[in-house]
């Protein structure tokens, strides 16, 4: 069967399994409600790579899909308290393919391998301690999604989405946001040319290695007249470490030379070469600043505005038109090289500022969204956590795990072509066609010697789409 058809077959599946779902259905009884979706997702990795064995391999035309499920709580006690609470149920289907090579390698094949997966997606409490028209002042507290550039759809969002020490990139496809874990300060401020936002954190580490360090972050922005905005934001990665050790550790394989100098030595009459020595380290200063403009907000001066009715909204959408960028410094202080390895080093911040552009093409009433982007990773090291998850170490990962397939070294571009549309209310699909961050998802501990820790696309011709239908209620 043709790869086309294969696609034509999954999506009508889809649909007809999202659609047979039901009517609309909300839940509201007081100051409680209940919302949720389900998520039907397949893809295939046109190309890609994954270790097996401990030894790099191409997989062509690989299949997967997941099955996910979110119920959402919503309480509101007295005014000012609002509670949230969300779970996920993920299913996973084929997402990594090293236990059958002989069936995935150049075959389409869906499903060959199947787990479950079930975790918390929200629980915050939310103070709002002002909440005029022009200004609001609310405190959060707890696990909480969150996004500050509202615009990205696959890319971006370095201030959390990244690791500092080594430098790492993460991604998941149409989950462009983080979760983070700790106390937030949201501050806004709204008049009729400048709407204002501040946002300050204490955050707790759950993502990556060392867990639980305190970090404490801040992001900004201001938006000029619904058309200009502009954005900025630090985080002070791993601030406060629960234990010194882990964020630091004092091993030979971590050390680095900061200084040397020559010292006379009375006892032989000679000078000798004394080195200062340093040991690389979780913790890092991340930085980053972006903008946007909206040209439809340039008709709004003349009186128009998105979804209004008019020729030109209709055009626009809700999104089209949209020019944005983010650029980020993920880790400001640079380390010479490694005592023990020459290929170690963290030299040149220029390696270490990816950014991303892009642009909401208008797609009049066809889509809802199209936006396409295009990142550039500047990393001369693989975009691998190895080192991080089986030593515990700030280190990238640098063996080339076998001669005849290098992992592909820095500086790299990726690029997608999102696509939404709501087809009916409550039932909307999704597409995407790009090379991401994605990584292979294995339901094993990461101590497993088969554990594949590098993103599954990292050579220029690698790539794959995704379409997912969506049921609210």
């Amino acid at each position: 069967m043709s790869s086309f058809r294969r696609v034509v077959i999954a999506g009508l599946v889809l649909v007809t399994t999202a659609m047979s779902t039901g009517a609309d259905i909300v839940v509201k009884q007081g100051s409680f409600s209940l919302s949720g979706m389900v998520e039907i997702e397949t893809a295939e990795m046109m190309k890609a790579r994954t270790a097996i064995f401990q030894k790099n391999t191409t997989m062509d035309h690989n299949w997967y899909s997941h099955l996910s499920g979110t119920l959402n709580f919503q309480a509101k006690p007295i005014n000012i308290l609002d509670l949230r609470g969300s779970f996920e149920f993920k299913q996973y289907m084929n997402m990594s393919a090293w236990w059958a090579t002989s069936i995935n390698r150049g075959a389409y094949n869906l499903g060959d391998f199947l787990y479950n997966d079930f975790f918390i997606r929200e629980a915050q409490g939310i103070i709002s301690a002002v909440n005029r028209e022009s200004f609001s002042l609310s405190f959060s507290l707890g696990l909480q999604p969150y996004k500050y550039n509202t615009d990205g759809r696959e890319f971006g969002e370095y201030l959390f989405r990244s690791g500092t020490y080594p430098f790492l990139l993460m991604g998941e496809f149409d989950r462009p946001f983080s979760r983070l874990t700790g106390l937030r300060t949201a501050i806004s401020h709204t008049s009729k040319i400048l709407t204002t936002n501040l946002d300050l954190f204490a955050l707790t580490e759950r993502e990556l290695r060392p867990y639980w360090d305190i970090s404490l972050a801040g992001v900004g922005s201001v938006n000029i007249l619904k058309i200009f905005e502009i954005g900025g934001g630090v985080n002070l990665a791993h601030f406060i470490p629960m234990n010194d050790k882990y964020v630091t550790p004092h091993s030979e394989k971590n050390m680095y030379i900061k200084d040397s100098s020559m010292v006379f030595n009375p006892d032989y009459g000679i000078e000798e070469m004394t080195y200062d020595t340093g040991y690389y380290t979780f913790k890092g200063t991340k930085l980053m600043a972006r903008a946007s403009i909206d040209l439809f907000g340039i008709f709004g001066l003349m009186g128009y505005s998105r979804g209004d009715g008019s020729v030109l909204s209709d055009i626009f959408g809700l999104y089209g038109g949209k020019i944005f960028g983010e650029i980020g410094v993920i880790g400001v202080e640079n380390y010479p090289k490694s005592i023990n390895d020459e290929s170690l080093g963290y030299e040149s911040r220029s390696q270490r500022e990816p950014w991303v552009a892009g642009f909401h093409i208008p797609m009049w009433k066809i889509l809802d969204d199209c936006a396409l982007e295009f990142e550039r990773y500047p990393n001369h090291y693989p975009n691998n956590s190895a080192w991080v998850y089986v030593q515990g170490l700030p280190l990238p990962f640098t063996d080339n795990i076998s001669d005849d397939y290098p992992l592909d070294r820095g500086p790299r571009w990726y690029w997608s072509l999102y696509l939404k549309k709501q087809v009916v209310k409550n039932f909307t699909i999704v597409g995407q066609f790009g090379r991401d961050h994605l990584r292979w998802e294995m339901p094993m501990p990461y101590y497993n010697s088969n554990y594949d820790f590098e993103e599954a696309m990292c050579k220029p011709d690698q790539w794959g789409w995704h379409i997912k239908t969506i049921f609210n209620f």
